[in-house]
């Protein structure tokens, strides 16, 4: 116990005794009411603080988000895979699409009719390896929290129409539509820059 948690006890203690013995029921009463009320006005202010401290944090994040998609350098990380005509999977860390500009690095599983399943095999169909394409970007929405981004390209012979929805909040929609290909889709995690660097 700390020396002011002591005092304090003991200021309590002799209170109580004082009151006690001189028979004041009613100024006890007064005074356990008043402690109660600053009791629940110091945790309602600090409830208070912590929920503006959230609040203030949250914004500061999707503040970051943004300028990492205005700028066109982010990641984002699978966590689910969506084969057209397929059940869909989870995924938990095992593929991603990195943006850094217009240069696109990524390798995605492809499901489709043509094409074996490659979940987590050797055949991995969805391909960019550090390829400079020619991004398309529309953030007519950004005032929404909504940028688009969309790119064609591949390694192989089947080239791929990727488009790409993130939101401010970290989440985002990858769609990939290959040659003759049954159309691919993708939910995954925006993962920033410095977050990136990090994890590697």
């Amino acid at each position: 116990m700390s020396q002011k948690s002591k005092i304090f006890a003991i200021i309590c203690i002799f209170t109580h005794e004082f009151l006690s013995n001189t028979g004041m029921k009613s100024i006890r009463t007064l005074l356990f009411l008043v402690l109660a009320g600053m009791i629940m006005c110091s945790c309602g202010a600090s409830y208070q603080e912590a929920k503006e401290r959230r609040a203030a944090e949250k914004e500061a994040e999707r503040a970051a988000f943004a300028a990492a998609l205005q700028n066109c350098d982010f990641t984002l990380e699978i966590t689910r895979i969506i084969p057209r005509g397929y059940p869909s999977r989870e995924s938990v860390g095992e593929y991603r699409l990195r943006l850094e500009k217009d240069v696109v690095t990524t390798r995605l599983p492809f499901l489709g009719e043509s094409r074996e399943a490659a979940y987590g095999g050797d055949e991995i169909s969805i391909v960019f390896n550090k390829e400079k394409v020619n991004l398309i970007k529309d953030f007519a929405d950004a005032d929404k929290g909504e940028y688009r981004y969309q790119f064609r390209g591949g390694e192989g012979n089947g080239k791929w129409t990727v488009s790409i929805q993130v939101y401010d909040n970290g989440s985002a929609l990858i769609g990939c539509q290959g040659t003759g290909s049954r159309y691919m889709s993708y939910y995954a995690n925006l993962i920033l820059p410095q977050k990136d660097a990090e994890n590697k």
